[in-house]
């Protein structure tokens, strides 16, 4: 039980940030996010989160055609 409350808080967390990324971090285009525990019981590599896409982290149509 106090595993799913500690995974649901870090999930709420990461969440939170990813909202907040787009307006602090305009040029950034994902963000990666590492769970460690003090116990090795729970552990992974995430796949990226992508963010809100803006003018400073998109390429125009043209140059991503290339």
């Amino acid at each position: 039980m106090r595993f799913e409350r500690v995974k649901a808080a870090a999930e709420a967390f990461t969440s939170s940030i990813q909202v907040l990324a787009g307006q602090v971090f305009p040029w950034a285009g994902e963000m990666r996010v590492r769970h460690e525990w003090s116990y090795a019981w729970y552990d992974y590599q995430p796949d990226p989160i992508q963010l809100p896409a803006t003018a400073d982290n998109t390429l125009p149509a043209e140059d991503a055609a290339e």
